[in-house]
């Protein structure tokens, strides 16, 4: 798989995360299957506002990453990405919203799988 499919990839993903977070702030995570009283109307637009900062960012620094090849911003966005995953994913556990856990390891998926490509297996360098 080349660099540029790991890059539109990488940014599709970032995208879907943004809008993710534009539908938390406008209908609220009240959408998904967990109990109501865990949740406020107002947690649901500042967890919108995280995914559309967070998602803009991965999406800006890791298409930057990709065209320059750039393996340690990569990692950056790697350990940055799982730690993300694995602390929504405790809380997840502890407020007995198990669903979002098996989210949180689909996203974990798409988001590393093209950075561990990249990383591992660069692409040459083109000869003009």
């Amino acid at each position: 798989m080349n660099h540029h499919r790991l890059r539109i990839w990488f940014s599709s993903v970032s995208i879907i995360l943004i809008l993710f977070g534009i539908l938390y702030c406008f209908a609220g995570l009240k959408i998904l299957p967990v109990s109501k009283n865990v949740l406020l109307d107002w947690e649901s637009a500042i967890y919108g506002a995280v995914m559309i900062g967070w998602g803009t960012t991965l999406f800006l620094l890791g298409r930057l990453a990709f065209r320059r090849q750039d393996k340690e911003i990569m990692k950056i966005l790697l350990y940055g990405i799982i730690l993300w995953l694995i602390v929504e994913a405790i809380f997840s556990f502890y407020w007995g919203v198990y669903l979002n856990i098996g989210v949180d390891i689909a996203v974990a998926i798409l988001f590393a799988f093209p950075i561990i490509k990249a990383i591992k297996y660069p692409e040459p360098e083109k000869n003009e």
